[in-house]
């Protein structure tokens, strides 16, 4: 490839105050842009891009992933819905699984200007699902991190990249714990029974009244998107992330919204402050992790100056456990993908005839996040260092004068023949100054420089200014060295 082809347009360094952050880096590099407060990428971007996601397919497909194509899924919430229906319509029996998928889609991601690379209306993803598959959802995601050089830190199914400019919050050590196989001595009736507790609608009041502590009620919020209604279940020591609770439910950043308390008497028939998961008719039911299954509850009865004791999940209420709490220590990122484990599992036929019921595993991959990932891993005082895989050029054939015949021939000689041995290679014959063009190669991320004199000699050199001194016949070794 011509550098021309490019339509390369990088910036000199200006003391901008955010010059050492990856957003204004990958600007002035030329890789990505801001237009109209959209993010389009250059040539050098989608080389870049091209580079990530192949990265990542050609490890679905050597664990023999196949691609399929949605129309019309806007959202992670409508792509996860699709990849259940699509698995659903099409494992008959037995003999269909496992089936592992994958799609290369634009989803509708976030609701706001483009103040960062990071956010946007629109991101690029590639989401992937199983069904009936031994292998790990976790260490296929934690493979492909490796394999991009990116140290991704886990959180309740989420991966994030730790960044000074990240606003998305994550903990690296889960403060929630699974409490569920705990034993609780601490009185609580096994039947369940209702009392009356007169004018009592907070935590505060409830545990002065019935002599209990926080962590011995269940609290119920309830939520609406405008469209669907839903109910998170905690105790009631512990505070709600919202944040969290729309991104479980794939929804849009400030979708979820509190049910207004007109609307919360139309739902339950109590007062606000009375709410409690029991025959409760909203869409979904989100259950805090740290909710035990053993122990028996107090909670809303859904009717005014009412609660009940006694109250036990699996015999009395349900609902689908998240981690949907706030954690004290946190720490900030951006989250580049993540695993969801659908409720619904798939009925599959049986070799005996009967039926057996398979968990659908669903993820996706942020794609221009992993590229932003990426390239902040790899920076360095003087660019990018990007490693052989991640590299969009391998080596850069540089004309020192551009005028000169013998140069010339001698480049276009030394191109093919990398070309030739599989290498990618960029041919720069511009007619600029050589610190320039090094400066370029330097913002790109390119290892290796060819530099041709005008007499048609030529030695290569690293990004850290070592010189090679080569011949044709080793110059590929020494390339690929």
């Amino acid at each position: 490839m011509r550098i021309e082809e490019l339509l390369l347009r990088t910036m000199k360094s200006d003391q901008n105050p955010n010059e050492g952050k990856i957003d204004y880096y990958m600007q002035r590099a030329g890789f990505m842009k801001k237009v109209n407060g959209m993010l389009a990428y250059t040539t050098a971007g989608i080389l870049l891009k091209n580079r990530i996601e192949g990265m990542i397919v050609d490890i679905l497909k050597k664990e023999s992933f196949s691609r399929i194509g949605f129309s019309g899924v806007n959202s992670l919430l409508e792509l996860e819905k699709t990849f259940h229906s699509y698995n659903d319509f099409y494992v008959g029996s037995y003999k269909d699984i496992p089936l592992k998928l994958y799609v290369k889609d634009q989803i509708s991601y976030r609701e706001e200007n483009h103040a960062s690379l990071w956010r946007g209306n629109a991101q690029n993803i590639i989401g992937f699902s199983m069904l009936g598959v031994e292998t790990d959802s976790d260490e296929l995601m934690v493979r492909i991190f490796r394999e991009l050089g990116i140290e991704a830190v886990e959180d309740q199914k989420g991966y994030y990249y730790p960044s000074i400019s990240g606003q998305e919050e994550y903990c690296a050590e889960d403060e929630s714990g699974d409490h569920s196989a705990r034993k609780e001595k601490d009185g609580s009736p096994e039947s369940l029974m209702m009392v009356k507790t007169p004018g009592t609608k907070t935590i505060h009041e409830l545990c002065l009244f019935l002599e209990a502590k926080p962590s011995d009620i269940l609290k119920t919020m309830l939520l609406t998107d405008g469209v669907k209604t839903y109910a998170v279940v905690l105790e009631g020591h512990r505070e709600m992330d919202l944040a969290r609770v729309n991104r479980i439910l794939g929804l849009k950043e400030d979708a979820l919204k509190v049910l207004p308390s007109s609307q919360v008497t139309a739902l339950t028939g109590a007062e606000v402050g009375f709410a409690g998961p029991m025959n409760l008719r909203v869409d979904q039911i989100l259950v805090d992790e740290g909710v035990s299954k053993k122990k028996a509850y107090i909670a809303g009865a859904n009717q005014t100056d009412y609660h009940y004791k006694g109250m036990k999940y699996g015999r009395d209420f349900s609902g689908d456990f998240y981690s949907v709490t706030r954690r004290e220590k946190t720490s900030k990122g951006w989250l580049l993908g993540e695993i969801r484990n659908q409720p619904e599992k798939i009925r599959v036929q049986a070799q005996d005839g009967g039926f057996d019921y398979h968990p659908l595993s669903v993820a996706y991959l942020n794609v221009d996040r992993l590229i932003l990932a990426v390239a902040e891993t790899s920076m360095d005082e003087i660019g990018l260092n990007l490693s052989k895989e991640t590299t969009c050029f391998d080596a850069v054939v540089a004309l020192v004068d551009p005028r000169e015949e013998r140069g010339i021939t001698a480049g276009s000689e030394l191109y093919e023949i990398l070309s030739d041995s599989g290498l990618r290679v960029l041919l720069d014959d511009r007619k600029d100054r050589m610190g320039s063009k090094f400066s370029d190669y330097d913002l790109l991320g390119i290892p290796k420089r060819v530099i041709v004199g005008r007499d048609g000699n030529f030695d290569v050199k690293d990004r850290n200014g070592s010189v090679t001194k080569t011949d044709k016949n080793n110059i590929v070794e020494i390339i690929r060295s």
